[in-house]
């Protein structure tokens, strides 16, 4: 199991402003955000036996690694920026790059796309007229997932050059397990990078409504396993104050809420509760979306999502880009809603930053308390991963070298540093908070349903991504039953396709 590590960095800022200390530990299931504690800070000491590469100068050797522009992140930098900023992230990435570049003679050099379509098109452009321009390509998981469905990205495991050990800690062992398919690979996650932590999903709760509504603690009721839906639910009703004849959306209203979200949580808390759409346990995935407790925990969660005098869903009060998710931040900053999921970046963010209520951050409630861990997924639009393009040929080895500098270095680099700047921006005052961070990120999970989007034509909204948010937007007459029907063979095709192409070659 994960080291319970945030905490004690929880600790080391509360008592000084100090660099993090990191503990040794051994782990089978570490995330990015964790395996900072696997190694003290570099110091210059040669490095290469436990990296297990063979020692090498590459003689300023170009790796170009394709990545959104900046401002793709809360904290406005990429992983190879121009300069240093005293920006303390950006900092650390252009220290980690020129400390590749002087020990190791391989210079990172960065293509920038306005957005994650835009990526998709040079990377096919670059494909298509074999310049190879593009040695890693680094986007949000649903997007760069077509690539891999039509075979334009390397499989990790059958790369014969030994650069990359995916089995090490600072490559998200998470993502590992749960997006191999058939024994093949093509997507990484870990401490290269910090866009996946990022968009790790999580539950926020104000503390002060908390103590005025005289409400079991929830820290507590995480740690005595009894944080479930259901509490949740039952917490959320005991926080209410409505102004006028019905609860208002608009923050200015301040009307109370007991639980404040949007569509895509309602995803979010399925795989919060262990409900993927994908069985991935067996070599070739399968749906299970229609087992027992999947269609029972959606309906429990159908019943809190659907309880408009306590939970306010954004998208019942407008279209996603009307401004209605910006009210939500709003209505929680302001202090009138006890629960909100958002992602881990949502604490950097101005309104967060600037909130005077007290806060703190909670793993996804399970299903029941039969649920033998808690679990969370990341936000598929925003979280990145490396991939790299079959296009890469003379290249390739200098690109598998460098990616594995990329996360051992930012394991020691980026990551702690990540940390120091995302745990100040929370203005978490206990070490509880660390705790819940702790579970949050140990178990974090992908679902193939989300990454892949099965069945959606040129992202239309109706795959697999947007099945529970269609049905959410049935309110109270859903059919969950009806609904799966109607789309099992579009779904089912194109589930078909992946499988085809991990076992095309056996």
């Amino acid at each position: 199991m994960a080291r319970r590590i945030i905490s004690l960095l929880i600790i080391v800022l509360m008592c000084a402003s100090v660099t993090l200390i990191a503990s040794c530990g051994d782990s089978k299931n570490t995330s990015s955000a964790e395996s900072a504690s696997d190694t003290s800070e570099v110091s210059g000491e040669d490095t290469t036996n436990k990296l297990k590469l063979p020692a090498k100068n590459w003689g300023g050797q170009k790796v170009t690694v394709l990545e959104l522009s900046n401002g793709s992140n809360v904290f406005n930098t990429t992983m190879i920026p121009d300069e240093l900023t005293n920006e303390p992230v950006n900092d650390a990435f252009y220290d980690r790059n020129a400390y590749i570049e002087e020990n190791y003679g391989i210079t990172l050099e960065r293509i920038q796309c306005g957005s994650a379509n835009e990526g998709l098109t040079m990377v096919r452009q670059d494909m298509d007229g074999g310049m190879q321009e593009i040695n890693i390509v680094s986007l949000p998981l649903t997007y760069i997932a077509p690539l891999g469905v039509d075979g334009l990205l390397y499989d990790y495991t059958r790369i014969s050059n030994g650069y990359i050990d995916y089995t090490a800690p600072w490559w998200d062992q998470a993502a590992v397990r749960d997006l191999t398919i058939n024994g093949k690979l093509w997507f990484l996650a870990g401490d290269a990078l910090v866009e996946d932590d990022e968009r790790t999903w999580a539950i926020y709760f104000n503390k002060d409504l908390v103590e005025s509504y005289q409400l079991e603690s929830p820290y507590q009721l995480v740690k005595d396993h009894n944080w479930t839906l259901d509490t949740m639910h039952e917490l959320a009703k005991k926080v209410h104050f409505m102004n006028g004849s019905e609860m208002s959306f608009d923050p200015a209203v301040n009307d109370v809420w007991g639980l404040v979200c949007q569509s895509y949580d309602t995803y979010m808390l399925m795989l919060g509760a262990g409900q993927p759409m994908i069985d991935s346990s067996s070599d070739l995935p399968s749906f299970r979306v229609t087992e027992e407790e999947n269609v029972r925990t959606f309906d429990k969660i159908m019943t809190i999502m659907n309880d408009s005098e306590n939970v306010g869903v954004a998208d019942f009060f407008g279209r996603w880009d009307s401004g209605v998710y910006s009210q939500e931040t709003s209505i929680f900053c302001n202090g009138n809603a006890l629960f909100m999921p958002s992602s881990i970046s949502s604490v950097s963010g101005t309104k967060m930053r600037e909130a005077e209520i007290h806060y703190g951050i909670l793993p996804m409630p399970m299903s029941s308390t039969l649920q033998e861990d808690y679990t969370t997924s990341l936000n598929v639009y925003w979280a990145q991963v490396l991939s790299i393009p079959t296009s890469n040929v003379d290249n390739l080895d200098a690109t598998c070298y460098a990616m594995e500098l990329m996360a051992y270095y930012g394991m020691q680099k980026v990551t702690p540093e990540y940390y120091s700047r995302t745990l100040q921006y929370k203005r978490f005052e206990d070490a509880e908070s660390g705790e819940m961070l702790d579970l949050i990120f140990r178990n974090r999970t992908y679902d193939l349903a989300a990454i892949f989007d099965f069945g959606t034509v040129n992202g239309n909204g109706a795959g697999t991504l947007y099945f529970y948010s269609a049905l959410l937007g049935q309110k109270d007459s859903y059919n969950f039953a009806s609904m799966w029907e109607s789309k099992q063979s579009l779904f089912t095709e194109a589930l078909n396709r992946l499988i085809e192409r991990v076992t095309e070659d056996e």
